[in-house]
């Protein structure tokens, strides 16, 4: 290099991430984390130390969920995933529930917006660049409040497309564990993009659909039945396991039963409906499959009737973040 790089004070180090501040910040809204031990409201203030394990190893968990109007969308039940995963990989979950509520909360009220996206993350901690755990101090937690992304309208009223993918399924434990290390979920997504899809699906050693990147998959076979894919070699989706629990409302109506079951891309052929579920998107319909019209190509009463329940459910959960009086 020509010139020689400066060595920069605190000050200097921070004024020059300020001034590289990126646009897309602007939808990041509040972050707490334990390393500070508070809540910053300034994007290029949200960082993570380079010698965090979850920076270098991905290890570490994490749960993503969204705030409709101060209603944390099951929260419970993302909690008890992320202290699943944590146990899964002998990782301490420090705070506990009621401490992780609060932190929740604060950093909502923060960021000053009662409809956002989540992220809770919880780190190996800092303490080396070796792939020994146990060099860590221990444990760290991150919650980030930003700008929630959701599917444009037409993507409910047109459907969605949706591409298989040759990346590898996650093998054995590690497909329920929601960890940081999510380059297959990456790659899954952007081979599907290059292909023209919306969305990349999995298949397991048996050619049987698994998951998206970030979603869950349901079927309506042409009897009628909601089939859900069983979740030994897939993530437990929160948004799929309380669809499971909904659907019974739609038996008679929509549906003529439910049923926990495998199926493959021969199977989508003869299915009324292809579904996705997962947090930020509800329940999204997919009219084309591999390039293929699903069905006659056009969302079905299933979707539209799962959406609805979803979106009801949402509105009637418990209220984590209150409005100011």
């Amino acid at each position: 290099m020509k010139d020689k790089l400066p060595l920069l004070t605190p000050d200097m180090a921070l004024a020059r991430v300020k001034d590289r501040a990126a646009p897309w910040g602007s939808g990041y809204y509040a972050m707490y984390s334990s390393v500070w031990g508070g809540i910053v409201t300034e994007p290029w203030l949200m960082m993570v130390p380079a010698d965090d394990h979850v920076v270098h190893r991905g290890d570490g968990v994490f749960e993503s969920a969204k705030c409709v109007d101060g209603v944390v969308y099951r929260f419970e039940a993302h909690l008890d995933r992320l202290k699943h995963s944590a146990g899964s990989i002998w990782l301490e979950l420090p705070l506990g529930r009621e401490g992780l509520r609060q932190i929740v909360a604060a950093v909502i009220r923060a960021g000053g917006r009662r409809t956002c996206s989540l992220r809770i993350i919880v780190s190996r901690g800092p303490g080396g660049f070796t792939a020994n755990p146990f060099e860590c101090a221990g444990p760290e937690v991150y919650v980030i409040a930003y700008r929630l992304k959701t599917p444009s309208p037409e993507s409910y009223t047109r459907g969605i497309k949706v591409a298989t993918t040759r990346v590898p399924i996650k093998p054995g434990a590690f497909a329920n564990i929601k960890s940081c290390n999510y380059l297959p979920n990456v790659l899954v997504l952007r081979e599907a993009l290059l292909k023209g899809a919306d969305y990349g699906l999995t298949l397991d050693e048996e050619g049987m659909l698994a998951e998206g990147a970030m979603e869950s998959l349901a079927l309506v076979t042409d009897q009628g039945k909601l089939l859900l894919p069983p979740a030994d070699r897939v993530l437990p989706g929160i948004t799929s396991a309380r669809v499971k629990e909904l659907a019974p409302a739609l038996v008679g109506e929509v549906l003529t039963g439910i049923a926990i079951a495998k199926f493959g891309p021969d199977d989508v052929t003869r299915a009324r409906e292809v579904l996705l579920l997962g947090t930020s998107i509800d329940v999204l319909p997919v009219t084309r499959f591999d390039g293929r019209p699903v069905a006659d190509g056009r969302p079905g009463p299933a979707a539209r009737a799962l959406l609805d329940l979803v979106r009801q459910d949402i509105r009637q959960g418990p209220v984590l973040v209150p409005p100011e009086d």
